[in-house]
C-alpha cells in the first residue's frame, strides 16, 4: 500500500495574479504550502506554511457555500477549494502521495521575505506552448496549476 502524507497548499491572490515559486528539487512553480504537523488542521497549517515560507499572513477565501459553525463540542473549518491527490518520486524517501488540501487565499499582513516569489497574471499563465508555460527552458508550470489558477481568476 502506497504512504499518503497530508499537505496543505494555497493560491494567494492580489491583484488578478496568485504568487508562486520555482521549487529547487522538482523543477516547478508551485504555491506556497507543505506538510500537516500533528495536531494541526490543514487551515492552520497552511498559514503557518505561508508565514514561514513566504513571510504573509493570509485569510482563507471561502469558494463554498458551507459557513465554518461553532458547536460545543464541535466546530467546522472552511473546506479547500479541491483537494488533490498528487504522485510524489521521492529519492531520499520512498514514492509517496501527496492528499492536498487546496485553498485560495488573500493577504492580510506581512510582507514577502525574498525574492524567490513571483507574482504570476492570468496573461502569464495563458502564455504558454505545448501545455507548460517557459519562463526559463526548463522551468515549468504543470497543466494541474494552470487549471487551478485559470479557475481561482474566474472565482475572484
Amino acid at each position: 500500500m502506497i504512504k499518503r502524507h497530508y499537505t496543505a497548499s494555497g493560491l494567494i491572490v492580489k491583484n488578478n495574479s496568485v504568487l508562486l515559486h520555482y521549487h529547487l528539487k522538482i523543477k516547478l512553480w508551485l504555491p506556497p504550502g507543505g506538510h500537516i504537523e500533528e495536531n494541526e488542521d490543514p487551515i492552520q497549517a497552511l498559514k503557518r506554511e505561508v508565514l514561514e515560507e513566504t513571510g504573509l499572513v493570509i485569510d482563507i477565501i471561502n469558494t463554498s457555500s458551507t459557513v465554518a459553525k461553532q458547536f460545543q463540542n464541535v466546530y467546522s473549518l472552511i473546506p479547500p477549494h479541491t483537494i488533490f491527490i498528487e504522485s510524489i518520486s521521492d529519492k531520499t524517501e520512498d514514492n509517496h502521495e501527496h492528499i492536498d488540501f487546496i485553498y485560495i487565499c488573500k493577504i492580510v499582513g506581512g510582507q514577502i521575505k525574498n525574492n524567490k516569489w513571483k507574482w504570476f497574471t492570468r496573461k502569464d499563465i495563458l502564455n504558454r506552448s505545448d501545455h507548460s508555460y517557459n519562463l526559463a527552458s526548463d522551468i515549468t508550470l504543470t497543466d494541474e496549476l494552470i487549471d487551478l489558477c485559470l479557475e481561482t481568476f474566474k472565482l475572484v
